[in-house]
């Protein structure tokens, strides 16, 4: 019998009774321990997250300037922003930044965290450079990026002249200002898109691979029929997280055009933030909140049902 182990006896005057109570009164302990532990968390996701939740998808109900009392209008923030022109462009924008940036981004990742797979020189360096533009600062980057991008004097332009070419106007022209921006965002985030890939990429077992090669298969056929099945759960979790965090896009279009120029910047969250903290349209920009919460859970579910179902779980 291990020290500190209850075992169960029947004896007289009670006995067995006493035994068990000793066995309640350690597991009560144990719960209240485990309870005290989870309190922080608890409390942190009720007071940040819970009821800032409830309370978005109450004030869409209402107009509310953030002075005044908010008065009930019902569906009716719904209603105009369904029928808002800058509010449709916005969505559209959003819409065009996702299926844009997400393929471009996770395939660029995935190409990437294969060649740093292997062994090459300078490895550990160049991982590093990928992680630095994630690691930093939303703001610094765009403000960085607004510089090399200058029409008149941007470092990129300035390149540009050097071999011949035309200026380009990056962030002053509605047909470049919102893919430049997209190029930024590809670069900032490609790093921690290659960590995912590269993490899963590391879990093939290098039999796997020895074997298919003493089969004879190439690397092409590897790559097909070995490498992306046993990482598609890996490719699948990065894909998800892309879309969602494509979808809340905000810093860089703020930093870099804030919207501009025209509209043609003017992303989902972007507009929701210039509704709520310059227009003081608080009651539409909780209903925009909450239609945005919709909007990434369905395009999340759509995934699940079509992509999902491909993703191999099987890794033996």
């Amino acid at each position: 019998m291990t020290r500190g182990t209850w075992v169960p006896l029947c004896v007289p005057k009670g006995g067995c009774f006493v035994v068990a109570r000793k066995l309640s009164q350690k597991r009560k302990r144990e719960a209240v321990a485990g309870y005290l532990f989870i309190t922080p968390n608890l409390v942190g996701f009720l007071a940040f997250q819970l009821i800032p939740i409830a309370a978005a998808i109450g004030l869409g109900f209402t107009q509310w300037d953030l002075i005044n009392d908010p008065i009930w209008v019902g569906l009716a923030n719904y209603r105009n922003l369904l029928k808002e022109p800058v509010f449709q462009l916005a969505v559209r924008k959003t819409l065009y930044f996702v299926v844009v940036n997400v393929p471009i981004q996770s395939i660029l990742a995935l190409f990437i965290a294969i060649l740093l797979n292997r062994s090459i020189r300078f490895q550990n360096l160049i991982r590093t450079l990928f992680i630095v533009p994630w690691v930093s600062m939303a703001v610094a980057v765009g403000l960085t990026w607004t510089w090399i991008f200058n029409s008149q004097f941007g470092l990129l332009n300035e390149i540009l002249m050097k071999l011949g070419s035309d200026k380009i106007p990056w962030l002053a022209h509605p047909d470049w200002a919102l893919n430049s921006v997209i190029i930024v965002n590809i670069w900032q985030f490609l790093g921690f898109h290659i960590i995912i890939s590269l993490a899963g990429l590391q879990m093939i077992p290098r039999e796997v691979e020895e074997a298919a090669i003493v089969d004879g298969a190439g690397s092409v056929t590897r790559f097909f029929r070995i490498t992306l099945p046993l990482i598609s759960p890996v490719l699948f979790y990065d894909l998800i997280v892309n879309i969602i965090g494509t979808f809340q896009a905000f810093d860089l279009p703020y930093a870099m055009t804030g919207g501009g120029p025209g509209n043609a910047t003017r992303v989902y969250n972007l507009y929701l933030y210039q509704k709520g903290f310059q227009f003081l349209r608080m009651g539409e920009a909780s209903a925009m909140a909450v239609m945005l919460f919709v909007l990434i859970g369905v395009t999340t579910a759509f995934f699940f049902r079509v992509v999902g179902r491909r993703v191999n779980y099987d890794l033996t």
